[in-house]
């Protein structure tokens, strides 16, 4: 009975010393934020969790739980009049210099992680980053204009050329750090920006794309839309190879093509269940992406649809997002949260 008691024991004394090794906070890498006084972490399940509050709304308050300044972010005249974006800065205290930054695409209908648009910049600005977010407004549908691929090249009034050139404004205000600037974007939002990123290869180091890919006009039905579900939520290199260009539908070979020009570090997330955009198209633009030699990194999440309606599938994104972006831009990353082991459990 004691040696049980002693394995009892010690098992749970090596479980609580491994889990305050793994839920320890790593700080900042990027120069700007080593310096910056930045507020106290924001746990993933206060955000995303089941249990967590709703979105702010209004203007961002100065304290733990809403950690960042909003500010108005006019577009020049010579940019699309439709276009309205926000500028979300974190707090630093002294100003310490250009930021990391990412570019957030906001587009209608919801899509991945876009219902909780206001919650990934409170998120992301705890985590040091300036957010700039761009609502690009209803889908537009110029599939009858000339020369338009894939069928859908704007959404209200955006363009690949407007992100680019917000993106590129941020770097001269010196805001945002040019060698540090990343874009999301969910469903057409992730389409944007792979198209942004299309357009100047260099200007973004990374990208994270949710739910994207647009195979077919929004007025076809489900039932039309093959997908193939997985087993498990897949993370890692995709062993899938590139179809013939019969079997697939016109969007594919224009995504192919973006792929082709691409030069960023890539994070894919998709819902297995999705049947607005089939997660088969997602498995296939990542491989294009790692085959003009992108760094890429994938999650497909089972039982998951176009927008992301399941708390345990936005816990597990937020991780991803972090640790991606720590990675690759040097913001701060927290350690691991007890919700994470639920929502890969329930």
């Amino acid at each position: 009975m004691k040696k049980l008691l002693v394995l009892i024991v010690a098992f749970s004394a090596s479980f609580c010393f491994l889990y305050m090794l793994v839920s320890m906070d790593q700080p900042a890498r990027h120069a700007g934020l080593k310096a910056a006084q930045l507020p106290p972490l924001i746990a993933i399940h206060n955000l995303f969790s089941a249990h967590s509050g709703s979105g702010a709304d209004g203007a961002v308050q100065e304290t733990a739980s809403n950690p960042g300044t909003k500010i108005g972010w006019k577009a020049p005249s010579a940019t699309e009049s439709a276009v309205s974006a926000i500028l979300t800065l974190p707090q630093t205290g002294s100003y310490p210099g250009p930021l990391p930054t990412v570019v957030m695409v906001d587009s209608r209908p919801k899509s991945g992680t876009s219902q909780d648009h206001e919650r990934t910049v409170r998120f992301l600005a705890n985590r040091g980053y300036a957010v700039l977010s761009i609502d690009c407004g209803a889908l537009a549908d110029n599939s009858g204009v000339p020369d338009a691929q894939a069928g859908f090249q704007t959404t209200g009034g955006c363009t690949a050329a407007t992100i680019r050139d917000e993106a590129r404004r941020l770097t001269e205000l010196e805001i945002a750090d040019k060698a540090a600037l990343a874009v999301i974007g969910s469903g057409l939002g992730g389409y944007l920006a792979l198209m942004s990123m299309a357009l100047e290869p260099s200007l973004f180091k990374a990208a994270i794309l949710h739910s994207t890919g647009m195979d077919r006009a929004p007025s076809a039905p489900d039932s039309q839309i093959a997908f193939k579900p997985q087993k498990a939520v897949a993370t890692g290199p995709m062993q899938l190879g590139l179809p013939d260009q019969g079997e697939i539908s016109s969007a594919i070979p224009a995504q192919l093509e973006l792929a082709q020009r691409i030069e960023s570090a890539v994070l894919i997330t998709h819902g297995n269940a999705d049947t607005v955009a089939p997660a088969e198209h997602a498995h296939i633009l990542a491989r294009a992406l790692r085959n003009s030699g992108n760094h890429v990194e994938t999650a497909f999440f089972n039982h998951e649809d176009h927008c992301y309606s399941r708390w345990q599938t936005r816990v597990q994104v937020a991780r991803l997002q972090e640790t991606f972006l720590a990675h690759q831009l040097g913001g701060r990353n927290g350690g691991y949260d007890y919700i994470e082991l639920l929502a890969k459990l329930f």
